[in-house]
C-alpha cells in the first residue's frame, strides 16, 4: 500500500511502513530534545558541585644513619613504619562551610574522608639515637583552574588545630580565622625542636572547598588540587 500528498507542486510517495517510521520519529524527536536537556543540567549541576582533589602523600628524607633517623605510621603503635605514606584515592567534593565538619577529625587513624572533605592522620616518630630538630614542610604538589583560591586546608600538630588558606585576591589580607599560606606554593613550613629518641608527633591534614569564600566561583569548575608533605631532619648548625 502507498500513502499519497502534496507539498507545494511536489508529488511525494511513500510506503506505509515510511509513513509510519516518519510518524513515530516525529513523536521521538520532542521526547529525545527533552531528555537531552535534562543530562546536560545535570551533567552542569554535577560539574558544579564537584571538584576532584588528588591525594595527600607524606614522607621523611631518609638519612644513612641510626643516630638521625624518623619513620612514620598511620597508627600510634608503628606496627608497620614507613618512610612514606599516601592516601589511596582522591575524592570529589562539593563545597561546604567549615563551621560544619566533624569535631572528631583528629581522633580516627589513616584515611577517613567524608563526604565533603579529605581527612588523614599519621605519625611520625624519631627512631635514631639522638635528639633532633625536624622541618615539615606542607606544600602544594599541583593546582589547577585557581581551585586554591577556595581550598582551606587544616592542619593538626599533636591534637592543635590551624587553618590554611591562599591571601585574598582583593589585597585584604588572610581570610577570616585562617593563617595565610607560607608562600605561593608553600602552606605551611615550621620546626619541631628537641625531638626526642622514641617521641612521636601526630598529624591530620584535612582538606576542603569552604562554601562561604568570595571566591569559591564556577572558574575552579573540574579543578584539581594536590598537597603533599616532607619531613626532613636538621642538621645542628641548620637549626633555627
Amino acid at each position: 500500500m502507498r500513502s499519497r500528498f502534496r507539498a507545494g507542486d511536489t508529488l511525494l510517495r511513500r510506503t506505509a511502513a515510511e509513513v509510519k517510521r516518519y510518524r513515530m520519529l516525529m513523536r521521538l524527536i520532542p521526547i529525545a530534545i527533552v531528555c537531552s536537556l535534562i543530562a546536560v543540567a545535570v551533567a552542569y549541576t554535577a560539574t558544579v558541585l564537584y571538584t576532584k582533589y588528588g591525594s595527600f602523600t607524606v614522607s621523611v628524607n631518609k638519612l644513612d644513619s641510626v643516630k638521625y633517623a624518623l619513620t612514620l605510621s598511620e597508627t600510634p603503635d608503628f606496627s608497620e613504619p614507613l618512610s612514606s605514606l599516601a592516601s589511596k584515592a582522591g575524592a570529589n567534593i562539593t563545597n561546604i562551610d567549615g563551621t560544619t565538619l566533624p569535631s572528631d577529625l583528629d581522633m580516627i587513624n589513616g584515611e577517613h574522608n567524608g563526604r565533603d572533605y579529605v581527612a588523614y592522620t599519621f605519625y611520625c616518630k624519631n627512631v635514631g639515637s639522638e635528639t633532633v630538630t625536624y622541618e615539615y614542610e606542607l606544600y602544594i604538589r599541583n593546582m589547577t583552574q585557581e581551585i586554591e583560591d577556595a581550598v582551606r586546608i587544616r592542619l593538626y600538630v599533636d591534637g592543635v588545630p590551624e587553618d590554611f588558606a591562599k591571601t585574598r585576591k582583593d589585597g585584604g589580607g588572610a581570610e577570616p580565622n585562617t593563617t595565610e599560606f607560607y608562600t605561593e606554593k608553600i602552606i605551611t613550613k615550621r620546626q619541631i625542636s628537641d625531638f626526642s629518641p622514641d617521641e612521636v608527633t601526630k598529624y591530620t591534614v584535612v582538606i576542603w572547598l569552604e562554601g562561604n569564600d568570595p571566591e569559591c566561583l564556577d572558574n575552579i569548575i573540574g579543578g584539581v588540587f594536590k598537597i603533599d608533605m616532607v619531613m626532613t631532619i636538621i642538621q645542628p648548625e641548620e637549626a633555627a
